[in-house]
């Protein structure tokens, strides 16, 4: 059995871990467990969010949560310019300068030689678009990640479009080209993977060489040209085969994809912003018409790493009240706000917000309906039966 903190203290794996680290929001699965059995996941020391730049801030982050046995550390998409407060955690809109675009390949360890297979086709697809240099992959421990270096985009670009439009564009773009090879793979070796464009503002990625949260491997890094030779073996915590080469780069190398991937989807979420609304929303029975029932069709779900409740936007876009509700809901559920808080928010939402963002009058009286019923789950309900109602929603 390996012994965790002999293995994160180790030089190398400071380095590389840290190296990863750097302006992102940390977050720490931990063999210590909550009272439900569940794996603690540790994303704050008091009311900072975790940060390390360093080899020797890493370590004294790793010796400060050593009574919780830290054990898997992950790294948001985002890389922030300022970490000092929840509220710069969360400021997504305003306080995330760049964002390392990733391809998260949902496989199992049996059907690894598929999963990279899968991987080799979205490097394939980047190499036609000129996107090599600045490609690099990690295997995980279940499967394999795909990433784009963050600077690989250029900041003039980003600019231009927003950070997360151009992101998630770029993943949803390149996803979409190579659904139907992914389909003739898992055909092919009998397995059942999934690429999923995983770009949403909470995401957070295993740091290179960091342990997997359960399995005792290593999380090691690959370059594409690494993809012929790979064996799971490199990933044995004792002696991982691990390729340093992922920090390489060719700045503005993906500005050419990036441009069309943003000119065909069209931004975060916006081009399925209707099918979505409808999906969750629209079959739902009037609310009140049986106040004592649980509304499950109405596909509200529980955000782990919620964002901030100040400045949304939401002009335009409905779902974007949508993700603000579970996002309210979620901060009550986490313990953030108060319950007086969350119905403050929803009454303020509800009454004036949805008003004056441009929707339909079809979808404001659907999202009215919708922050109705979170008022009335808080006035109703415990904040672990309101936990329970988003979870179940989620694995659904």
């Amino acid at each position: 059995m390996i012994n965790e903190f002999s293995y994160l203290t180790r030089q190398e794996v400071l380095r590389e871990m840290s190296s990863f680290l750097a302006g992102r929001w940390i977050a720490v699965h931990c063999k210590r467990k909550m009272k439900d059995g569940r794996p603690l996941l540790v994303r704050y020391w008091k009311t900072v969010p975790l940060k390390a730049s360093s080899p020797a801030e890493l370590l004294a982050l790793i010796d400060r949560l050593r009574p919780l046995q830290p054990r898997a550390f992950y790294g948001t998409a985002n890389i922030y310019s300022r970490l000092e407060t929840r509220e710069d955690a969360l400021n997504y809109e305003e306080n995330v300068t760049k964002r390392t675009v990733t391809w998260d390949i949902d496989s199992t360890p049996e059907h690894w030689r598929a999963t990279v297979e899968v991987a080799r086709t979205i490097v394939d697809f980047l190499e036609k678009w000129g996107v090599s240099q600045s490609v690099w992959l990690k295997w995980s421990g279940r499967g394999m990640h795909v990433h784009i270096h963050e600077n690989a985009v250029s900041q003039s670009l980003l600019d231009k479009h927003g950070v997360m439009d151009v992101t998630w564009s770029l993943a949803q773009f390149v996803l979409e080209n190579i659904k139907e090879k992914v389909a003739q793979i898992n055909t092919m070796y009998g397995s059942k993977i999934k690429v999923e464009n995983l770009m949403d503002p909470q995401r957070v990625f295993t740091a290179p060489l960091s342990l997997h949260r359960s399995l005792d491997v290593a999380c090691i890094a690959l370059k594409p040209g690494d993809l012929d030779s790979f064996r799971p073996e490199w990933t044995n915590p004792d002696n991982p085969v691990h390729n340093r080469d992922w920090r390489i780069f060719v700045e503005g190398e993906a500005d050419t994809l990036a441009e069309e991937a943003v000119k065909r989807i069209g931004g975060y979420l916006k081009r399925s912003i209707k099918q979505q609304l409808v999906a969750e929303t629209v079959t739902a029975p009037p609310v009140f018409e049986n106040p004592s029932g649980l509304p499950l069709e109405i596909k509200l779900r529980f955000n782990e790493f919620p964002g901030s409740l100040k400045g949304r936007k939401l002009y335009l876009d409905p779902m974007k009240a949508v993700r603000l509700l579970e996002d309210i809901l979620s901060h009550y559920v986490l313990g953030n706000i108060s319950r007086e808080e969350a119905i403050s928010f929803l009454e303020a939402t509800r009454k004036v917000t949805l008003k004056a963002q441009g929707y339909s009058q079809r979808d404001v009286e659907i999202l009215e309906k919708l922050y109705e019923q979170a008022i009335y789950w808080l006035r109703s309900y415990s904040k672990e039966e309101i936990e329970r109602i988003l979870k179940n929603h989620k694995s659904s």
